[in-house]
Formats: C-alpha cells, structure tokens, sequence
C-alpha cells in the first residue's frame, strides 16, 4: 500500500486477523498465526505473485548491505517499466528501491538498535556524466525488537533535461552502512528516445529537413512547394563548445538563391541562442521559415544555412534544395 506510517487490518487469513503495517511493509499478527502471505514482486517489471510462508520457513534476511526491490518508473509508485520503454527530454523519470543487510547497534537496556545508512542516487549517461544533481538521504533511527527484518524503501525522481539525445542511461545507486563501515552501489538502465545525435568534435548541422507545417514531425522526403507556400525547416546544432558552467553561444543564417542565380532571401543574422544547463546540451533546435509570395518563379532553391559557434568561433555551412512547382 501507499499510505505509509498507518495499519490496516486485514481479515479472512487462514488464522484469523492481521494488521497490515505500511511503514514496515509487513503482515503483523493479532492472533497467533502458522501461515503468513506476502505480495512480492515476480519480476523487474511489476507484476506481482502470492507467496506463502510458514513462519519457519521466513526468508532469512541478507547477510551484507544490498539494494533490493528497485526499479525505474514512470509515475510514482507505479510499475516498474519495461527495458525498451522510452522516455523524452522534458519527463520525470520516478525511482524507488530499498535497503537490506545493514547492521544495527544494540542498545541491551531497552532492547533497541540504532542503524544509520545514507544513499544518493544519480542518473547518468553512458560516460557517468550526471544528467541532474545527485538525490541524497539518510535514514537515521533507532528500530525496536519487532523492525529486525525492516527494510527501508525510498522513492526519488528527476526531470530530464531538454537537449539530451537517445541513447540508453542509467540510474546509478549509492548505498553507505556507517555503522558497519560497509558500502554498495549499482546502476538501472532506461532508455531515453527523441532526437538522435552523432557526437562530432567541431560545430555542424545533423537532421535536417523540410516541412509542410511548422509543428509536422516527419521531414518531406520530396521538398516541393507551390507559389505563395510557407517553406519550414527544421535542424540540430552539434558539435559546439562550452564555456563556464556549460554555457553555449551558437547563431544561424540563411542565403536563399532563385533558380537564375539571385538573392531570393539575406538573413545572415536569423537567430541566435545562449543557455547554461547542469548537464551539457548534447544539441540546440533551429527552425528556418521562408515565405514564396505568388508569383514567385518556379523551379529549384539553393537554401544555404551558416551555423556558428560563438564560444570557439568556428562555423559550418550546409546548402540544401527545395523547388516551387
């Protein structure tokens, strides 16, 4: 259940009453019980079976610290997803995991024991560059005799950042036992879809396409338009270097040619774009628009785009074709 710090009874066992214990996530008895059943997961994307134990045959808890029960999500406390589920720049990815294995200090005069753990979790790329700041937490309290198989469990989640491309990422897991001196880490892939890059030393231009509407997502395989046609394009800035705190600097132009050679469109200043993020942005979005009035003559257009990086003050120039019909 999701209520957490509240029981519940829960009737109809083979022994009489139960009250279910959110915080521990555990069947407690209220009668002497032989038989104890439990929800647990069968597998890493949520589905769920009925197991039954006898009280003698309860698993035995972990003998060293370990991450259990964790999975990437994609809303909280939802499901675990599936290992080619997409995610997209600008969604929340939601984590959940727990903890065994720790070691607790006894208190003997009130039969206590105190336990203190701490954990980040970070998601990173390919390369273990961190896409946001790390998650931390501690979990810092004193357990009573009925907690001895209490496992702690904790959700995070993080927003991925805009300009990040598809690729496979991961959700890197930290998990530190102060009072046994003892760590343990492991990573959880998920996949991020969208735009997809080719890593390149020096600024170019990557994807680009003619559209028919300005918000279409699929390129014309045919770039042909009639007189008085808006004419969209659409394109990714790779390749640009950074400055401080991962600040980018890039501009683009357009020169667009008549089919007899002359100037039809001048924009050498069509846009221009700085921004600093956390992660370094893998590519910058351009979008070009030209109006044909009319009358404008048919046949073939020489579009040539001028991309420039104002950080290492390099350039490149891309020409691309459409025709009026």
């Amino acid at each position: 259940m999701s209520v957490r710090g509240q029981s519940y009874k829960i009737r109809g066992s083979a022994t009489g009453e139960h009250r279910f214990d959110a915080r521990r996530q555990v069947l407690v008895p209220l009668v002497a019980a032989s038989i104890v059943f439990l929800i647990a997961p069968a597998n890493g994307y949520g589905r769920s079976r009925l197991l039954a134990h006898t009280q003698a045959e309860a698993p035995a808890p972990h003998s060293a610290l370990a991450i259990l029960g964790a999975g990437v999500q994609s809303s909280e406390d939802g499901p675990f997803v599936s290992k080619d589920y997409q995610f997209f720049p600008g969604d929340f990815v939601y984590f959940t995991f727990q903890v065994a294995g720790y070691k607790a200090k006894s208190n003997d005069q009130d039969e206590t024991r105190k336990i203190a753990l701490s954990w980040d979790v970070t998601p990173e790329d390919a390369n273990g560059l961190p896409l946001t700041k790390a998650d931390k937490g501690t979990v810092d309290t004193t357990l009573n005799p009925e907690d001895k198989n209490w496992t702690p469990k904790r959700r995070t989640s993080f927003l991925i950042p805009s300009f990040v491309g598809a690729a496979t990422f991961h959700i890197h897991v930290q998990v530190k036992d102060s009072i046994a001196a003892t760590g343990t880490s492991a990573d959880f892939p998920f996949q991020i879809g969208g735009v997809k890059i080719n890593p390149s030393p020096t600024i170019t231009v990557e994807n680009f396409g003619f559209l028919r509407k300005q918000n279409d997502r699929q390129a014309l395989q045919v770039a042909a338009f009639s007189p008085g046609d808006t004419v969209f394009g659409r394109f990714d800035i790779v390749g640009f270097h950074y400055g401080p705190g991962n600040r980018y600097h890039v501009a683009y132009g357009l020169t667009v040619h008549r089919p007899d050679g002359k100037v039809f469109l001048d924009q050498p200043k069509a846009a221009q774009v700085q921004e600093a993020s956390f992660y370094p942005a893998q590519f910058v979005p351009g979008n070009i628009t030209v109006t044909t009035p009319p009358n404008t003559a048919k046949g073939e257009y020489i579009l040539t785009l001028t991309v420039r990086d104002l950080v290492s003050n390099q350039s490149f120039e891309t020409k691309q074709i459409f025709s009026i019909e």
